[in-house]
Formats: C-alpha cells, structure tokens, sequence
C-alpha cells in the first residue's frame, strides 16, 4: 500500500519509522518546520531527517495550504497516517487518500481529544492511558476507531 505520513517531533518519527519498517512503500512525509519553542525541542527526532535517510520525499508545512495539497496529490497514496499532526485538515485533505486518513491519538478516544491529551489525562488522574487509531472525519479526534 502507499502511504504518506503527517507528523511531528519524536511520534511522527516513531510512525514514519514503523511504516518504514513495514511492507508498505512510504511516499511522502510531510512535517512542521523545526521549532525553537523549547516544548516543541524536548522530543524533536526529526521526521524530514528520517525521511531523508531513506530516500522518502519531504514536505515541509505549518498548514494544508495550496503547496501542500499539491505535494499529497502528486504522491497519490492510498491512505495516510496521521500523528502528532497539529493543524486542522479540512475535508479535501482527509478524504482524498483511497482509505481515507488515519489518525494515531494518544488518548483513549473519545476521553482527551485535542491537544496534550496525556498530560490533561495525568493531571486529572486517569489510571489507564493509551493510543487510538481511528479515521478522521470533520468532528475532532472522533472519527471511526479502528
């Protein structure tokens, strides 16, 4: 299957690498500029450098703008993973990829959508945490799960 990745810091890494590791052929990875914010640094394994190292094509985005939307439609993937993506896609973008766009969320859907989900989850106590992978759709974090 084609794949293209959306992600950021070290779980985009983590994701692109795993796809890498898998049977599928990895043909595009799109990513946010390095930050100077120093949240954004304390877990800043680079998409774009993994993404270089294997011969992957990089795009690099604060947003689905024009350039963007151009650079996923000339990969053609059949379905794109999504993590630690952290801008809001509108629906031309989901749903282009035959299978649609998956999104790896690190919370235990549909408790903690949005942003820092494991930190809001820690804070109020939560005894369990967790990861869910669900499709993307226009409501946030609350696509099918998967």
């Amino acid at each position: 299957m084609r794949v293209a990745t959306l992600g950021y810091q070290t779980w985009g890494h983590r994701t692109l690498q795993a796809l890498l590791e898998s049977d599928h052929e990895v043909v595009l990875a799109i990513t946010h500029p390095k930050s100077d914010h120093v949240y954004e640094q304390m877990w800043a394994d680079s998409v774009a450098d993994l993404a270089t190292e294997h011969g992957v094509p990089v795009h690099i985005a604060t947003k689905p703008d024009e350039d963007f939307k151009a650079a996923l439609k000339q990969a053609d993937p059949d379905i794109v993973v999504a993590n630690n993506w952290r801008t809001w896609l509108p629906r031309d973008v989901f749903d282009s990829p035959r299978y649609g766009t998956l999104n790896i969320h690190d919370s235990l859907l549909p408790k903690y959508t949005g942003f820092s989900p494991l930190i809001w989850a820690l804070i109020n106590g939560e005894e369990e945490v967790g990861l869910t992978a669900h499709l993307m759709d226009e409501e946030l974090d609350a696509g099918d799960i998967v």
